[in-house]
């Protein structure tokens, strides 16, 4: 497990995630080899037009080991929370709430949720020098690791160790810090996914050039300002009331839901307002034409009054019909069409000032239509577009996430996330109601927030993914007092993933009170995702399959559990479901779709029996993969009993194909 992951990742280098993708791609510009030939991948990829050499593109200290941290596999275990997962509410949960380091989390959700996400919203440290942005990480690179691994100079390799170990929040350094995650959130999302970055004036430019790396410029969509407050003093030379959201999309494939027109002037009722939906009062059937026609221009008889565009008279009319102007005054709807909106309800007249006017009427649901047999009523939607000038309306603004977190909380405990209504927005126009969310910067969790309270609106199956580092929160830090206070007050580890996972359960609470009948997911599972101890990486390196050498303290140091979500989710099959526990002539195995797992000591040969027969009994089991933790198996005599008996089983009459593997 750990052991496998060290040894690929010594041959991992900064382009191996590249160069998998293009060999799946381009599997002809590869030689035997394993060269790459570059002619070749010009040639196919040229338009008719010379392939120009140079480009233009974001540079910065640390790219190549950002590309190195995005290849290499992460050795963390993911530990459930088997108390909080066992819970009535989130039992059959499918929303996942990941402690840990969001460069970890992403890389285990690649192997399960690899293209399966919707939508991506992060709020990532804007690195304005007081929101705590420091790089450090704890990967143990040597400067001749990297001057090796990333083909750098001597210097060049310095001076990233600087960065990385000594911490730092230079421009360098946060971009490193966000170039790895956003290759591999690249990664998950779905061909018509999306992603939405916080943002402010710090690091703006940066991400925009960044982003277009990683996603390219052709799949930007858009920037929208947001208001962050309506008040406030002036520190410098003017106010700074806003911030930004950098929206990209995956591929073009892409289409966003509209927004509903309802209180736009949508505030009038008639008799048609079940199937029509309420309707406004467009401008007047007559107006001053950009281009007068004639057979505009004709009588309407209302009441025993005849109206006719412009007010004018009978005999205006017709010298105006003998002229034909280039530009006069007439209605709007051919005759025809206005006998059929006056007998179907779409024509209003109203007593003005200098008469009377008629005005048509716009439905929410409801237009005319036309087509080879004549006008009908057709049933449509109205809706409209987000607008990039959407969040610069203060129910966007910081003041009401403090106030989203007041309800809930009783008290101020953050003052910079972001507001409920914010999420509930991005969520709304880019998914349907059965797609998944993420954010690996899940702060409070308001995205989760946001979605449980989009579903129990709408009647949707969204699911969350949140990740979140377990920051160490302080009393002696001013902004994080108030929510040290409450942790501590109720019984909470003092670190930021508890406050997020706290909001979930008591946003779920308030939604309960107010909708006693929503039946939505509510629950979510937990994890915790945990490097190994160094006495159990000294194990590790010590054990000798070979000397027969056995250590069941292994198995301890990292539990089953944690060793059975780790190969679950490894094996895609998702951090939701769980293995079906199977008796083998006393030894337990674990099972689930095309796996079985053996974990514990003791699988001999009674319970190879065993599970031969289960094969030839249950027409329903059918696992292909037979996988071992070679911890609890030192003796090659198991592996070679265990391969015999499968090729026996695979040489049988049901042709079965069951792969063994042994996983260290």
């Amino acid at each position: 497990m750990i052991k496998d992951t060290v040894q690929q990742n010594e041959n991992i280098t900064p382009n191996s995630r590249q160069l998998e993708i293009l060999k799946e791609h381009f599997a002809a510009c590869f030689a035997v080899d394993g060269s790459f030939d570059m002619t070749r991948f010009k040639a196919e990829i040229a338009k008719g037009a010379n392939v120009v050499e140079e480009g233009y593109e974001l540079k910065f200290l640390g790219k190549s080991y950002a590309k190195l941290l995005a290849s290499t596999d992460t050795t963390t275990i993911i530990q459930p929370n088997e108390l909080h997962n066992s819970l009535p509410e989130n039992a059959n949960s499918k929303n996942i709430y990941i402690s840990g380091d969001n460069l970890d989390g992403l890389k285990h959700l690649l192997k399960s949720y690899n293209k399966s996400i919707k939508c991506i919203y992060i709020d990532p440290p804007y690195n304005t020098g007081g929101d705590g942005f420091v790089y450090a990480d704890n990967f143990n690179y040597t400067r001749e690791n990297l001057q090796e691994k990333l083909s750098v100079s001597e210097e060049e390799a310095r001076r990233i160790i600087d960065l990385t170990k000594r911490g730092s929040a230079s421009h360098s350094a946060w971009l490193m810090f966000m170039y790895s995650r956003l290759l591999l959130a690249r990664d998950l999302l779905k061909n018509d996914g999306v992603i939405f970055i916080s943002i402010d004036d710090n690091e703006r430019s940066n991400l925009k050039l960044l982003c277009d790396d990683v996603f390219g410029e052709e799949n930007f969509v858009a920037e929208f300002p947001r208001i962050t407050k309506k008040a406030g003093k002036t520190t410098e030379l003017i106010a700074d009331n806003n911030d930004y959201l950098l929206f990209y999309r995956r591929t073009d494939e892409v289409e966003l839901n509209k927004s509903a027109l309802e209180g736009q002037g949508y505030v009038h009722e008639d008799e048609f307002v079940e199937e029509r939906g309420a309707y406004k009062l467009s401008q007047t059937l007559d107006y001053d034409s950009i281009q007068y026609s004639a057979s505009l221009d004709y009588e309407i008889e209302v009441n025993g009054e005849v109206l006719r565009p412009g007010n004018a008279t009978k005999e205006q009319m017709e010298e105006r019909q003998r002229r034909n102007p280039k530009s006069d005054s007439c209605w709007r709807w051919s005759k025809d069409l206005f006998e059929f909106g006056n007998q179907n309800g779409f024509v209003v007249v109203k007593e003005g000032k200098s008469g009377k006017r008629i005005y048509t009427k716009t439905y929410l649901n409801a237009t005319i239509s036309k087509n080879s047999n004549g006008y009908f009523v057709e049933t449509v939607e109205r809706k409209k577009a987000t607008s990039t000038l959407e969040f610069l309306d203060n129910k966007y603004s910081n003041d009401n996430s403090r106030k989203d977190l007041a309800r809930l909380f009783d008290v101020k405990v953050f003052d910079y996330t972001k507001p409920v209504s914010l999420l509930e927005k991005v969520v709304s126009i880019t998914t349907s109601k059965h797609d998944t969310v993420l954010d690996f910067f899940s702060g409070s969790a308001t995205t989760a927030h946001a979605v449980m309270k989009l579903n129990a609106e709408d009647g949707g199956k969204r699911k969350f993914i949140m990740v979140q580092l377990p920051e160490v929160i302080s009393p002696e830090v001013d902004a994080q007092k108030i929510a040290y206070e409450f942790l501590r007050d109720n019984h909470l580890p003092a670190t930021l993933d508890y406050v997020g996972m706290e909001r979930i359960k008591r946003a779920a609470a308030v939604i309960k009170e107010e909708r006693p009948d929503n039946t939505s997911d509510l629950g979510f599972k937990h994890y915790l995702l945990a490097e190994p101890n160094p006495n159990t990486l000294d194990k590790l390196d010590s054990f000798d399959k070979a000397a027969l050498l056995t250590d069941t303290s292994i198995l301890d140091d990292f539990g089953k559990p944690a060793i059975l979500a780790t190969w679950l989710n490894a094996d895609g099959y998702g951090l939701t479901v769980n293995a079906q526990a199977i008796n083998l002539a006393g030894y337990t195995a674990y099972y689930y779709q095309k796996h079985v797992y053996l974990i514990d000591a003791g699988f001999g040969l009674e319970s190879m029996k065993a599970l031969i027969t289960k094969y030839d009994i249950d027409g329903h089991f059918n696992p292909e993969s037979l996988v071992l933790f070679g911890y609890s198996f030192p003796e090659w005599s198991i592996n070679e009993m265990i391969e015999k008996n499968l090729r026996i089983l695979n040489d049988g009459e049901r042709n079965l194909k069951i792969n063994f593997t042994v996983r260290y």
